[in-house]
């Protein structure tokens, strides 16, 4: 098992179609005594959460998402990703990539975590890609995680796992295609938060009015995880933690 990260090892920056309503559905859900937003991040464990307003009038829920990795220089990183071949801009935390949603941020303006309830951190992000070669390439090649895991998993898709520190950034993707790897399509599709007790969890969010799925086995041997159903979240969620 890899230890928890003494530090934050991504910035999760979520667009929400109400920011305040999400900003109050998250402090309830991390169960912190602080609600996020873009100018006062939460730090639950791996992760920097903020909130942002989601473009008016855009018709994919998911395109305003964005998630950074912080590094010691981003003047360094800048050049490094251009070299890479990954086109980026500068936005209020660090670089971003001009059409995808990755970036890196300077490790200092990342928030410091004083949280110690049931869920303790991320414990994975998930993303779709258009393109199988070009999500290894883009996660594993410009981005340096550490690439584990290529699975087939039905419907012509495969699920690609990559790991930063403690966090699991696990993509789907299309089958491969025949074709030389382009810039694809790439999201942030949904998030998984780890709790220490999913019972406890579960129990704290119904009685906070919560709309939750049933507690159900995880697809990963020896977890159990429920879905949170709350729209206001700005994305898929699921609670997951051990059996």
């Amino acid at each position: 098992m890899i230890p928890p990260t003494p530090f934050p090892t991504a910035i999760v920056e979520l667009a929400c179609a109400d920011p305040a309503l999400a900003a109050r559905t998250h402090q309830t859900l991390l169960g912190v005594s602080a609600a996020p937003d873009a100018d006062s991040p939460v730090v639950v464990g791996n992760t920097d959460l903020r909130l942002s307003q989601a473009p008016v009038g855009d018709g994919d829920a998911d395109a305003g998402h964005r998630v950074y990795f912080p590094v010691d220089d981003v003047a360094v990183m800048h050049r490094l990703l251009a070299r890479r071949g990954f086109p980026v801009v500068e936005s209020t935390l660090g670089v971003i990539g001009e059409t995808t949603p990755l970036g890196v941020a300077a490790r200092e303006t990342v928030g410091e975590s004083a949280h110690a309830g049931d869920v303790t951190g991320m414990d994975h992000l998930v993303f779709t890609c258009d393109n199988r070669d070009w999500a290894v390439a883009l996660f594993g090649g410009v981005f340096g995680l550490d690439f584990r895991l290529d699975q087939p998993i039905g419907d012509n898709a495969r699920q690609l796992f990559f790991r930063a520190g403690d966090l699991i950034v696990e993509v789907v993707t299309a089958v491969t295609s025949t074709e030389p790897p382009t810039p694809a399509a790439t999201s942030l599709w949904g998030v998984a938060w780890r709790s220490a007790d999913v019972e406890a969890t579960h129990a704290r969010l119904s009685s906070a009015g919560l709309d939750l799925s049933e507690i159900r086995a995880g697809r990963k041997k020896g977890t159990r995880i429920f879905t949170v159903r709350e729209r206001a979240l700005g994305t898929r969620t699921v609670i997951i933690g051990p059996a």
